[in-house]
């Protein structure tokens, strides 16, 4: 699916020589189905296909693999070659977002929310049985937690990886690429104001009727589940006041 800039840029589109190199790239790896660590091209093969100028070329290679589309190679067997996509980045430039546009935490949490509802629902219908195997698994963890005494690490570690797992389970990378960039975000968001010990008991029993519904198929209760899971988390970093979970019913 060729790229169409988008009209909502700030910048007019531009015809670049990075553009260029970086169609012309993504079209080889999707033509020919190659996979992380498989040979694009050579550089002197790429400026002859492309037209483009040998620091022109150098100059979106290097874009590239910052990005962790490509990597290069030198010596026997070397070249452009696929690289492995890093959601790291993708987490970097939401952060600086974050600062520099002065996004509240709520904010953040609103996205991760509405991402973490949409993946039960999915999961609910695409869920396998080890998917639901390891989500109990997570719950079972949780739940043989001392919560009186278990740090905030421990306790945000196997519900942000319960949430995640989630997504895993929902099959659609698009998803979980997003989820996982605001996840190190929402950790750091939520030690400013860590859950009381009558939530985190909450927890316990909300962990299970979201597993119990992706058990059953039922999208609608998973997804009403997840989101007054993570209701409470918004709530808390709003600085209302610390109750318990709210949000209709389980």
């Amino acid at each position: 699916m060729p790229v169409i800039p988008s009209p909502f840029s700030e910048s007019p589109a531009k015809s670049r020589a990075s553009d260029i190199v970086t169609a012309h790239i993504q079209r080889e790896i999707r033509s020919r189905g190659l996979g992380p660590g498989e040979r694009i091209c050579s550089e002197k093969e790429l400026q002859a296909i492309t037209g483009i100028s040998r620091a022109g070329v150098r100059e979106a290679l290097r874009t590239l693999e910052h990005e962790g589309l490509i990597r290069t190679k030198t010596g026997p067997g070397g070249g452009i070659l696929v690289g492995q996509p890093a959601i790291a980045p993708l987490g970097r430039t939401v952060e600086a977002f974050r600062h520099l546009a002065g996004v509240e935490p709520a904010a953040l949490v609103d996205a991760w929310l509405e991402l973490a509802v949409t993946c039960a629902r999915l999961a609910a219908s695409r869920a396998t049985p080890d998917d639901v195997e390891a989500l109990r698994q997570i719950a079972d963890d949780y739940r043989a937690l001392n919560l009186e005494q278990a740090s905030f690490d421990a306790v945000a570690r196997l519900n942000l990886g319960f949430v995640r797992r989630t997504a895993q389970a929902a099959q659609n990378p698009i998803l979980l690429l997003f989820l996982d960039a605001l996840i190190d975000l929402i950790y750091s968001a939520a030690a400013t104001r860590p859950p009381s010990l009558e939530q985190r008991r909450e927890l316990v029993s909300v962990h299970d009727r979201v597993v119990d519904a992706l058990q059953d198929g039922d999208g609608d209760a998973a997804a009403r589940r997840m989101h007054r899971h993570l209701s409470a988390l918004r709530l808390l970093l709003l600085d209302q006041e610390n109750g318990p979970y709210s949000g209709g019913p389980p």
